[in-house]
C-alpha cells in the first residue's frame, strides 16, 4: 500500500494517495492562481503557494500499522512522560483561501488526559511547532511515529 508524505514548511504528515493526487490536480487545474511555482514528477511534487507555504509530496510505502492502544470507545491512547492521553485524529493543514472565515495553518491533533478510562481535563492541541520537551510536542511525535 502507498501513501504520500506531505511536508509543509517542515511539518510532515501522511496523507492517502487520493488526498495527495487531489492536491496536485487542484494545483494544476483550478488552483493555478494560488501557486507561485510547481514541479511534478512521477512519484512526487513540489509546490510553492503565493501565501508562502512550500509543500512537498512524496509517494512512499505505507508503514506497517502497529495496533494502537484504544479505550472502550475506540479512541486512541498514547502514553507520554508516564501519563496516558486520549488523542483524536490528525487534522491536516488547509490552504489559506481568500475570504475564508477560518484557516488551519498547520496540522494538529487534539488530546485529553485519561484517568480511569475516562477523559479528564481540558482539550488541548499538539502540533509540530510545539516547543521540544513539552507534552504537546511529545504527543505530536508519538502520534506521528
Amino acid at each position: 500500500m502507498k501513501v504520500y508524505e506531505r511536508t509543509e514548511n517542515g511539518t510532515t504528515t501522511r496523507v492517502s494517495v487520493r488526498e495527495g493526487r487531489d492536491e496536485i490536480n487542484h494545483v494544476m487545474m483550478d488552483g493555478k492562481r494560488d501557486v507561485r511555482s510547481m514541479s511534478a514528477y512521477r512519484t512526487d511534487a513540489n509546490i510553492e503557494y503565493k501565501d508562502g507555504r512550500k509543500v512537498r509530496l512524496i509517494l512512499v510505502d505505507a508503514p506497517e500499522e502497529q495496533p494502537a492502544e484504544t479505550d472502550s470507545k475506540g479512541r486512541r491512547i498514547v502514553t507520554v512522560k508516564g501519563k496516558r492521553y486520549i488523542v483524536g485524529k490528525v487534522v491536516p493543514a488547509r490552504p489559506k483561501t481568500e475570504g475564508a472565515i477560518s484557516w488551519i495553518p498547520e496540522a494538529y491533533v487534539s488530546y485529553w488526559s485519561e484517568r480511569n478510562s475516562e477523559t479528564f481535563g481540558a482539550t488541548r492541541h499538539a502540533s509540530a511547532s510545539n516547543k521540544p520537551g513539552t507534552i504537546g510536542r511529545a504527543i505530536w511525535d508519538a502520534v506521528n511515529a
